[in-house]
């Protein structure tokens, strides 16, 4: 929600007025892709009717754009990027994406891996709905996932909390995977990322 444009228009997105500065690290790209060949969230039109279309949300971390329905972009004096949702005429349109994702880099999951050297590997997160704050980017989260020594995955790890601030950890991504992992998509909505090399965490646990 921090990409939407009607966050912004609220007051709710720190995003605000940031479109064109650099909000993350050179290596991040974030697309919208609307259009991807074998998701179930391909659609050439929104819901409301407007063409839908690839674009860069971040590139080369500079924000591009935020994402607009046709009030928003029209209070904010822009063009809707096709990002109105609804699943009905009778319901009211959401600002959403559609194939969000973070592009790839160039290194094998391995290969990044030798590169972190020593480190935490984080397969899983929960609680994002209560330990994560979608205005002021902080969070705190129960984690689990991998010991990393010398480029290699040792021990499994439970029941540690990372945390940290969804702005500043954009800015410290180091490098990342080339596979791009999806989830399940919710609605019209799928998101994606490859495994990523950030620099510092605070992380707390046994």
């Amino acid at each position: 929600s921090v990409f939407s444009g009607r966050s912004a228009l609220l007051g709710l997105s720190l995003l605000k007025g940031k479109e064109g500065e650099k909000i993350a690290a050179d290596c991040i790209t974030i697309i919208d892709d609307p259009q991807m060949e074998g998701r179930a969230t391909q659609t050439a039109f929104d819901g409301e009717g407007v063409a839908t279309y690839t674009k860069n949300v971040v590139e080369n971390g500079v924000l591009k754009t935020l994402l607009y329905d046709l009030a928003s972009a029209h209070k904010a004096g822009v063009k809707s990027t096709a990002n109105g949702q609804r699943a009905s005429y009778a319901q009211q349109v959401n600002i959403a994406p559609f194939t969000f994702y973070i592009k790839g880099g160039e290194l094998s999951e391995d290969e990044l891996l030798a590169k972190m050297g020593d480190g935490l590997y984080v397969t899983e997160l929960k609680g994002m709905h209560a330990g994560a704050s979608a205005v002021t980017g902080d969070f705190s989260l129960e984690s689990a996932g991998y010991i990393v020594k010398d480029g290699k995955k040792q021990a499994y790890a439970k029941g540690f909390t990372v945390a940290g601030n969804f702005f500043e950890m954009l800015k410290s991504i180091d490098d990342m995977a080339s596979e791009v992992h999806f989830g399940i998509p919710g609605g019209f909505t799928v998101f994606g990322a490859p495994d990523v090399l950030i620099s510092e965490m605070s992380v707390a646990g046994k």
